[in-house]
C-alpha cells in the first residue's frame, strides 16, 4: 500500500537523524574532555612558586619544660590538745582568713575550772599552814636565844638547851615540808592553768581555713583535726627532672610559671629544693619551685607549666614557617627544595622559640626548606624558587 511505504520511510529517517545526533554529542563531549585534560595537565605541570630558607646552626635559649600541681607551701591540721571534751564553739568556717594566734574554737571548761579552784584552795590552805609554822618558829627562836643566854650564865642545865634545839630543828623540818607542799600546789595550779589555755584552740599560722571537719557539740579528739589552715602567701610546685638535666639544676635558679587561669601571665619562682638522690627505678629526682603569691592569684590544685632556663645551646634550626603537620598524628614534616622538586622529609622537632624551630632529626646543615607555598605542594611537585629568607639566629 502506498501510504504504508511512506510512513516507514519517515520513521527510518528519524532514527538515522537521531543516531547521527547522538554520535555528534558523544564526539563533542570527548573533544571537550580531551581539551580540559590537556589544560589541566598543562596547568599542573607549571612549577609552583615557593620561598625557601637554609637549615643552619644557631644559639638557642636552652630551657627545660616541666609540669606540676600548685601546692600550699605550708598547711596545718589543727587538732585539740585535750581529748574527751565537748567543743563549745567554733569561730571560723571554710574560706575564712585567719591570723596566727587567732582564737579558732573553745572546749567546755567547767571541769577544769573546778579543778583550778580546788587547787587554789589547797594552795591557800598550805600557805596558811606555812604562816602558822613561821609564827611558831619565831617563838621557838625567841625562846632558844633566851635559853642560850641563861645557859651561858649557867642558870639552866644542858638538857634544857638540847630540848629547845631539838624543837627548833623540828620546826625547821616542818617548815621545809610545808614549803615543799606549797611548791607542789603552785605547780598544780600552774599546770591546770596551762591546761585551761589548751581548752582554747588558736591558729598556729596565718592563712585560709581550707577545711572544717567538726561542729560545735562534737567530742574533742587529739587524733582528729577541727580545721585545716592553708598558707598561700607563698606556694610551691613539686616536679621531677631526668638524670640528663640533673647536673644543670641549681638552687635559687629562676623559674617561669604559667597557669591556665591567667593566660599570658608569667609568675616568677625559684628552685628551692633539689632532692640529693635520684630514684633508681625512674632515674628521676624531685625538685620544688617556690613562688611568692603576693596577690593571692595562685591557689592549691591549679595545674602549672614551668620553664627553667639552663643557658644557651647550639642547635640546628629552621624557620618555624617551614613546619607542617601530618593530619591526625601531630608528626612534623617539611618540604625541601631539591633540583627543582619538592621533597617531603619527616623531621623530629625540639624546642620552638620565637621564629626558630630546633630540628633534632631529619635534616642537615644547608638543606633548603620551603617556608612559603607548601599548601600547593605534594611530594615530587615541580617548584620555582622566587625568594630566600635570611637566617635568624637567637643569640
Amino acid at each position: 500500500m502506498p501510504g504504508s511505504s511512506g510512513s516507514k520511510g519517515k520513521s527510518g529517517l528519524i532514527i538515522a537523524l537521531t543516531g547521527i545526533a547522538i554520535f555528534a554529542a558523544i564526539a563533542l563531549y570527548n573533544y571537550w574532555k580531551y581539551k580540559n585534560t590537556r589544560t589541566s595537565r598543562s596547568y599542573s605541570s607549571q612549577p609552583v612558586p615557593v620561598e625557601t630558607a637554609k637549615v643552619h646552626y644557631a644559639y638557642l635559649k636552652n630551657s627545660l619544660e616541666l609540669t606540676g600541681d600548685i601546692l600550699p607551701l605550708q598547711e596545718v591540721y589543727v587538732s585539740p590538745k585535750v581529748p574527751g571534751k565537748i567543743i563549745e564553739k567554733i569561730f571560723v568556717d571554710k574560706g575564712d582568713l585567719v591570723k596566727k594566734g587567732q582564737l579558732l574554737a573553745t572546749l567546755e571548761k567547767d571541769t577544769i575550772m573546778a579543778q583550778i579552784q580546788q587547787a587554789k584552795a589547797q594552795l591557800a590552805s598550805t600557805r596558811a599552814k606555812l604562816n602558822e609554822v613561821e609564827a611558831n618558829l619565831a617563838l621557838v627562836i625567841k625562846d632558844r636565844k633566851r635559853l642560850e643566854n641563861l645557859f651561858r650564865k649557867k642558870a639552866i642545865p644542858q638538857q634544857k638547851l638540847d630540848e629547845i634545839n631539838a624543837k627548833y630543828n623540828a620546826m625547821l623540818a616542818t617548815r621545809k615540808v610545808v614549803e615543799s607542799q606549797i611548791a607542789t600546789a603552785q605547780a598544780s595550779v600552774h599546770l591546770l592553768q596551762i591546761l585551761l589555755k589548751d581548752h582554747d584552740i588558736y591558729a598556729p599560722i596565718s592563712g585560709y581555713i581550707s577545711a572544717r571537719y567538726m561542729d560545735a557539740g562534737n567530742m574533742s579528739d587529739t587524733k582528729k583535726p577541727i580545721v585545716r589552715i592553708t598558707a598561700e602567701d607563698s606556694v610551691k610546685i613539686v616536679s621531677t627532672i631526668t638524670e640528663k638535666v640533673y647536673p644543670f639544676i641549681r638552687k635559687e635558679m629562676p623559674a617561669d610559671v604559667m597557669v591556665d587561669a591567667y593566660p599570658g601571665e608569667i609568675f616568677r619562682g625559684v628552685v628551692s629544693i633539689i632532692n640529693p638522690t635520684l630514684d633508681p627505678r625512674t632515674r628521676t629526682a624531685q625538685i620544688e619551685i617556690k613562688i611568692r603569691n603576693k596577690n593571692s592569684m595562685l591557689h592549691a590544685g591549679m595545674f602549672a607549666r614551668i620553664r627553667l632556663l639552663l643557658g644557651k645551646k647550639r642547635a640546628l634550626v629552621v624557620p618555624r614557617d617551614a613546619l607542617n603537620r601530618l593530619p591526625g598524628t601531630g608528626s612534623y614534616f617539611v618540604y625541601c627544595a631539591v633540583n627543582g622538586k619538592a621533597v617531603l622529609k619527616n623531621v623530629k622537632v625540639g624546642q620552638i622559640l620565637g621564629q626558630n624551630a630546633e630540628i633534632l632529626k631529619g635534616l642537615v646543615e644547608n638543606d633548603t626548606v620551603i617556608i612559603k607555598g607548601q599548601n600547593r605542594l605534594k611530594d615530587g611537585s615541580s617548584i620555582r624558587e622566587v625568594g630566600s629568607t635570611a637566617r635568624s639566629d637567637n643569640k
